[in-house]
């Protein structure tokens, strides 16, 4: 019965309506899936073409793991970063994520997973304020005082964070963590995800969001000589 009713819905006088959504749905998702690569066009670099100007690496945070320790998400963001800064890219690391609760912390567990391969602590400056993309990217810019930086994140979510850095006023250059070895299922979810984020974006861009902001605090741009490679 209940099928029946709602083949009859499908051929009748609602038939035109369910096809001109349809076509709404599909014109959303291919508008959305290319306007945001079209604003990052070529600012989205394999890790050999960003310049070695020794600029700051801002990596954002994904999920921890009960155990405090990054997902495998963030550890590719973190491995992404990580190779960047030993082939002399860039200079320290900027780790942006959420801390909502002593028992969730994801600067401190990217902090960590750094120090353990051999990154100084000085070299290393952690936000504990970076709940979502927009707040990381505006705090790196009013509270760190960035204006270049290399972000590094996830392959789906890097086209948003150019965006974003962009509408900003950011000069940003992005590398992307690879997410093909994730089983198609939980690729699915990254980008179901990702294109409900990205009408957010659209809204921070026209309505900004309020931000936890303060005052500067200091980065090792403030203590490192201009121009001292990666290596302490």
């Amino acid at each position: 019965m209940r099928l029946s009713a709602l083949t009859s819905l499908a051929r009748g006088p609602w038939r035109h309506l369910w096809v001109a959504l349809a076509l709404a749905l599909i014109g959303d998702l291919l508008w959305t899936l290319g306007r945001f690569p079209s604003h990052s066009r070529g600012r989205i670099q394999l890790e050999s073409g960003i310049p070695s100007e020794g600029m700051p690496v801002l990596v954002l945070g994904a999920g921890v793991l009960p155990d405090r320790e990054p997902t495998q998400v963030l550890q590719g963001r973190l491995r992404t970063a990580l190779n960047l800064y030993q082939a002399g890219r860039v200079r320290w690391f900027l780790v942006s994520g959420d801390n909502r609760s002593p028992y969730y912390n994801e600067p401190q567990a990217m902090r960590k997973w750094l120090l353990k391969q051999g990154v100084p602590a000085n070299r290393i400056v952690a936000d504990f304020a970076g709940r979502r993309t927009y707040d990381s990217l505006r705090r790196a810019k009013v509270i760190f005082g960035l204006r270049r930086m290399v972000i590094v994140t996830s392959d789906f979510h890097l086209p948003r964070s150019i965006f974003i850095a962009q509408h900003l006023g950011l000069d940003a250059w992005g590398v992307a963590a690879p997410t093909e070895s994730h089983p198609w299922h939980r690729r699915l979810g990254f980008w179901t995800r990702e294109y409900l984020a990205r009408h957010a974006a659209l809204l921070d861009a026209w309505f900004p969001p309020d931000t936890l902001l303060g005052p500067r605090e200091p980065t090792p741009d403030d203590w490192l000589e201009p121009g001292s490679g990666v290596k302490p």
